[in-house]
């Protein structure tokens, strides 16, 4: 089956020869699939608006992305009869690096500006400048090695007690259906299956999920909980995820949470495939 060509739009005249390069190879392959960008965002775990971004020459796709996109095309390519494509995924991530390759000190092709002069004096590190830095990092810390606890206060969450009473009242004003779960295994000093359900909700729910996730901790009491689900979102690869998810809290008022999920996703390192 023949593959429609698509009329793009002209790239911007102010990225180099390289980044051009690789947004033209980008295409190519993207032409080899029959189906919407949609649907190839989708099933690449991207965010329709961060491939559209790629394609049009915006920012310079991470490496998980790039891969992520091209298995998702040679796939398609292959299901529809194109055969191979017009570039591998060897010479594709190439291209990257080479766009990503700064040539000189004007050049900021995938670097962040200069903030200082020579001879002025030096700002404060980050941690100094931004003590919520700090608790993301020592939050981080504290998620990967699965050390979320109860807080020392009753915790308001329906955990059965030894009688097999429940709280209707309380798991009524929960939203998230994990969280009497993540409760209990915190209840049970299982750190690391409470781990493992945090990491989940924060690397896959989409933004309305999160948004009900963590706010059922916080009304739970299982504040640290929370904050984990959003160390997690803000270790996703695809940013603009991360910013619609920062969007949503916003627009459900949880403002200290956005606050706290940018200035995470400030220092994020690599996300990792596994919790």
């Amino acid at each position: 089956m023949a593959v429609k060509r698509r009329t793009w739009k002209e790239l911007p005249s102010h990225i180099t020869a390289a980044h051009r390069s690789l947004v033209t190879a980008l295409r190519e392959i993207r032409e080899c699939s029959p189906r919407t960008q949609a649907d190839i965002a989708k099933d690449a775990h991207q965010e329709p608006t961060t491939l559209s971004n790629h394609l049009n020459g915006g920012r310079i796709p991470d490496e998980t992305l790039l891969r992520g996109f091209y298995a998702v095309v040679e796939k398609d390519a292959t299901a529809s009869g194109q055969g191979r494509l017009p570039h591998t995924l060897d010479a594709l991530l190439e291209f990257r690096t080479r766009a990503k390759e700064k040539h000189c000190e004007c050049c900021l092709v995938g670097h962040p500006a200069a903030s200082e002069q020579s001879g002025q004096p030096q700002p404060a590190s980050p941690i100094v400048a931004n003590p919520g830095l700090a608790r993301a990092r020592r939050l981080r810390r504290r998620a990967r090695r699965r050390e979320i606890s109860l807080p020392q206060e009753r915790v308001r969450v329906p955990v059965p007690r030894p009688m097999g009473d429940r709280h209707p009242a309380d798991a009524a004003e929960l939203t998230w259906p994990e969280t009497e779960l993540v409760a209990r295994y915190l209840a049970d000093d299982r750190k690391h299956d409470a781990g493992f359900l945090l990491w989940q909700a924060g690397a896959s729910y989409s933004a309305p999920d999160i948004v009900n996730a963590v706010g059922s901790c916080r009304t739970a009491g299982l504040h640290e909980a929370a904050d984990a689900i959003l160390i997690n979102v803000a270790e996703r690869t695809d940013r603009q995820a991360v910013l619609n998810i920062a969007a949503a809290l916003g627009d459900a008022g949880q403002h200290e949470d956005v606050t706290f999920i940018l200035t995470a996703a400030m220092r994020a390192p690599e996300p990792s495939a596994v919790p």
